[in-house]
């Protein structure tokens, strides 16, 4: 096991996984903050890029990544990965500070 995640230990998987869960993060934010709801998906962006829950929205989709930060940095010490995943990190992080600012 240790050899196969050895092989993971790279900082452009860490990049690519980053920007990939946040992603994902965003989807699975929109199927759990509209249940009961009929807001449908390009609503919900709308309400992402423009709307009052656009803090809770982006802070909700990065919690993947703070997930797989713990495994990779203290479980399995892949430092490497975890470099490339907290630079995606802190770059999404600027991002929402610039857009809840402006």
């Amino acid at each position: 096991m240790k050899e196969k995640l050895k092989k993971m230990d790279k900082a452009l998987i860490g990049v690519l996984l980053g920007a990939f869960l946040p992603v994902l993060g965003f989807i699975i934010s929109y199927f759990v903050k509209t249940i009961g709801t009929d807001v449908d998906f390009s609503g919900y962006i709308a309400r992402a890029i423009h709307g009052h829950e656009q803090q809770d929205i982006f802070i909700f989709s990065m919690l993947p990544n703070m997930f797989l930060f713990y495994f990779t940095n203290f479980r399995w010490n892949l430092l490497e990965f975890t470099k490339g995943l907290v630079a995606v990190t802190i770059l999404l992080g600027l991002m929402l500070v610039l857009l809840t600012v402006f």
